[in-house]
């Protein structure tokens, strides 16, 4: 018996198809057999030529069977049916650069060996939910039209989706024990990952978000970074829980960021980071390593109350805050606090009260163009409110060190009542447009006064 002629169609990878990991060869003839009187299969002829319920046939019957290869390079669907499929055969299936009109569905399938949709290009919807997929992963510049859903899957290696494009993102409660890579990537709408876990670590660097994204009640074992991301909506990061650092740095949130109860250990760097509306840490708790701010941006109120920080510092050197109060109500810091150069807008008051830093207080050259309201504070070492303005300042502190207030200028009324200072205090050139009241103020050390000034309205 004569056999079928082998199907004609080779697929040459480009440059930006290879990666370290890939061996695959730079030309790749496809295995499968000749359809008919064409010179190529079923998954490589036009999918005008082609029924699709024939083809799903040809499709489903070739990945189950393990004498015959799954791989489908460059292919031509009109859509991927392969939903409750159980694939025992640890062979890769592969799809790469393949064109489908309509679905890709994966639904409830288990496969067993790795998964290849790099450059796979979908007209639908894409949908893994309850994909059981113990290998490897891969959908590098996966273009989705509409959802790509992973509701409830389970990835049992790393999951790489670098590069990709979708109109949404839905992965609640979805498991990626080896981690997973949404890099560079491209969302219309919005991303979901409520309650899922993350058992290596996950990096959304670089991708755009139209809408709100989600991270809700997710478990990151390793680092979560979301450097240099863009959203458009909200992020909502509530009672989530990140186990080696989380990187924001050059993050932008246009709506507002919900991280009420967010668990971190190994620091937050969020520097050059912009928010644009609330930003609300009530309830944060950041261990070993530092919460940095550094030159960040706050359009909206932000709030660090009833949070612990228990890493090195709490920083805000060279952050803006346009609007809204800055609010540490009963906040407990074991390193210091750190608002150095810090500028405040005339509508966003500083409160800190019932606060505890373990370390010192630095705040100098800051602006604060609205109230700085202290009370029932209680600072481990030094407070340096050195070289500031400020509007008009109520300072409740017990300080263990030293009290720095040389060069500043309070533009208003000036209140130490239930101050107490341990150490030396310094008010070296600083200048009161009101008389400061200071009766209640306990100074136990030294006091530098000299060239003080007093001036009120009408004069020295």
């Amino acid at each position: 018996m004569e056999r079928p002629a082998r199907c004609a169609y080779k697929h040459v990878f480009d440059a930006a198809d290879e990666t370290g990991a890939d061996e695959s060869p730079s030309v790749w003839r496809c295995p499968h057999p000749a359809s008919g009187a064409a010179d190529r299969c079923l998954f490589h002829r036009p999918v005008g030529e082609t029924r699709p319920a024939a083809v799903t046939e040809a499709l489903r019957e070739t990945v189950i069977d393990p004498e015959r290869p799954s791989a489908f390079v460059g292919g031509s669907f009109e859509r991927i049916d392969l939903a409750g499929l159980t694939l025992a055969d640890d062979a890769p299936l592969d799809f790469r650069g393949a064109m489908v009109r309509g679905d890709i569905d994966l639904r409830d399938a288990a496969l067993g060996g790795a998964l290849r949709l790099d450059r796979v290009s979908v007209g639908g919807a894409v949908c893994m939910q309850r994909l059981d997929a113990p290998a490897t992963v891969v959908c590098r510049n996966l273009q989705v039209g509409d959802q790509w859903v992973l509701c409830g899957a389970r990835f049992g290696e790393r999951f790489d989706a670098t590069g990709f494009s979708a109109g949404a993102v839905v992965a609640t409660e979805t498991r990626f024990e080896g981690g997973a890579t949404f890099r560079k990537g491209v969302v219309d709408d919005g991303v979901s990952l409520a309650k899922a876990h993350f058992g290596g670590p996950a990096w959304f660097s670089h991708t755009r978000v139209g809408g709100r994204l989600d991270l809700g009640n997710i478990a990151c074992d390793c680092r979560l970074s979301l450097a240099h991301c863009r959203v458009r909506g909200s992020i909502v990061a509530a009672s989530a829980t990140v186990g080696d650092g989380l990187s924001l740095e050059h993050l932008t949130v246009d709506g507002e960021v919900d991280a009420t109860r967010l668990t971190v250990s190994g620091g937050i760097d969020a520097t050059s980071a912009g928010f644009g509306g609330r930003m609300d840490c009530t309830g944060l708790t950041a261990r070993d390593g530092t919460v940095d701010f550094t030159h960040s941006a706050f359009d909206g109120p932000v709030s660090f109350d009833n949070a612990t920080v228990e890493g090195r510092a709490l920083r805000f050197r060279s952050a803006r805050f346009e609007s809204g109060a800055a609010s540490f109500v009963r906040a407990t810091v074991t390193g210091g606090l750190d608002l150095s150069d810090a500028v405040c807008a005339a509508d966003s008051p500083v409160r800190v009260v019932e606060t505890t830093v373990g370390g010192s207080v630095v705040c100098d050259h800051a602006r604060f163009g609205d109230e700085v309201f202290c009370s029932d504070v209680r600072v481990a070492r030094d407070v340096d409110f050195s070289d500031c303005t400020v509007e008009s300042l109520v300072f409740g502190v017990e300080i263990e060190g030293r009290l720095d207030f040389a060069y500043t200028h309070v533009t208003d009324a000036a209140a130490f009542g239930d101050t107490v200072v341990r150490g030396p205090a310094r008010f070296t050139s600083a200048r009161f447009d009101a008389d400061p009241t200071l009766t209640e103020a306990t100074l136990d050390d030294t006091v530098a006064a000299y060239d003080m000034s007093v001036e009120h309205a009408g004069g020295q």
